[in-house]
């Protein structure tokens, strides 16, 4: 019987072992990720372009006539703007809440949201310059949404290295 309490207290305190063991673990797992989730935005954000402007847009462009390609790229583009508004906001955040982060990775973050918030801006007179003809007016604001995400891209992409 004293045998039995034995075994049975060993059995509880292994288990109570593992359990800690278990949760020291999730923990440092826990802590990893918070040392290192201000990368996590930025990575995003470099695969939603990517994604984007290299296999949606083109795809779509491929195999849609002209109409249906302008009203679902209508509704696609604020959406991904708004996309990279909130994970350029997120970015901010988490380094407003990190320990000791780079003051050039709240320049890229803040560049970030503020580019994206431009190019949502401008979609309004982008469509009424494509309805309207206005050509020149069209490639001027277009231009500058695609300047302004390639450099958010290259800018994201650059977030590792600073």
């Amino acid at each position: 019987m004293a045998e039995r309490r034995e075994h049975s207290r060993s059995s509880n305190f292994t288990s109570v072992i593992k359990k800690s063991n278990e949760k020291i673990v999730l923990i440092f797992i826990i802590s990893l990720l918070g040392l290192f989730m201000h990368y996590y935005f930025p990575g995003m954000i470099v695969g939603v372009i990517l994604l984007q402007t290299s296999i949606i847009a083109p795809t779509l462009f491929k195999k849609l006539d002209i109409k249906d390609f302008s009203k679902v790229i209508r509704s696609l583009w604020p959406k991904f703007f708004i996309f990279l508004i909130i994970a350029g906001a997120a970015t901010l955040v988490d380094l407003y809440l990190h320990d000791n982060p780079n003051v050039l990775h709240y320049g890229i973050a803040g560049l970030t949201t503020l580019f994206a918030i431009t190019c949502y801006a401008i979609i309004p007179a982008t469509n009424r310059a494509t309805d309207e003809g206005n050509e020149k007016k069209f490639n001027i604001l277009h231009k500058t949404s695609v300047y302004l995400t390639v450099i958010t891209l290259l800018l994201n992409i650059g977030f590792l290295f600073v």
